[in-house]
């Protein structure tokens, strides 16, 4: 009985499809292959399966889909970038100080991913404010490569296998 089980275990597995991930609300800053990425739309879509990461850019040109295999990945990275909405909070403060204050001193982020590849070619995309860690696991899971982060955002990475670097060894593999 656990014999028959076993192999209708294993008959079920090897006939499974292969898995897939896909986010839908990112913008496409740069891509191979891509001379236009329309930077201001967020409805693109990172789709990864188990062979293949695909970007779909539709008001990108002259290509809008960007396929990279598993193995031509050479690394991650994640920054990010903090802003306030100092207008937006002298605006609300016109009619309550504290919204005001509130809505001024709040930060905004911006998260940034780029993925590089092993002939030089970087793509690069900026998630959601609520879809970057998903993001972030799904390349990590894809490319079973570390995240290479700097030291002052490396805290919005918790959880992953990342690889803290300096500014200046950033700056450098740019």
């Amino acid at each position: 009985m656990k014999r028959a089980a076993s192999l209708l275990l294993v008959a079920s597995l090897v006939g499974a499809p292969t898995y897939s991930q896909t986010v839908s609300k990112l913008r496409v800053l740069t891509a191979p292959g891509v001379t236009d990425t329309a930077q201001k739309d967020w409805n693109n879509t990172l789709a990864v399966s188990d062979k293949t990461l695909k970007l779909t850019c539709p008001k990108c040109s002259p290509i809008q889909s960007v396929s990279i295999a598993a193995g031509d990945i050479s690394s991650l990275r994640y920054g990010q970038n903090a802003y306030h909405h100092w207008v937006a909070g002298i605006v609300s403060g016109v009619l309550s100080l504290g919204v005001g204050l509130i809505v001024g001193l709040m930060p905004h982020h911006e998260h940034y991913f780029s993925i590089d590849t092993k002939d030089g070619k970087s793509l690069g995309i900026q998630a959601d404010k609520s879809d970057f860690k998903q993001v972030a696991g799904m390349l990590q899971n894809f490319a079973a490569l570390p995240i290479q982060v700097s030291e002052k955002d490396a805290h919005y990475m918790n959880g992953f296998n990342i690889k803290v670097t300096s500014e200046q060894e950033d700056q450098k593999s740019h």
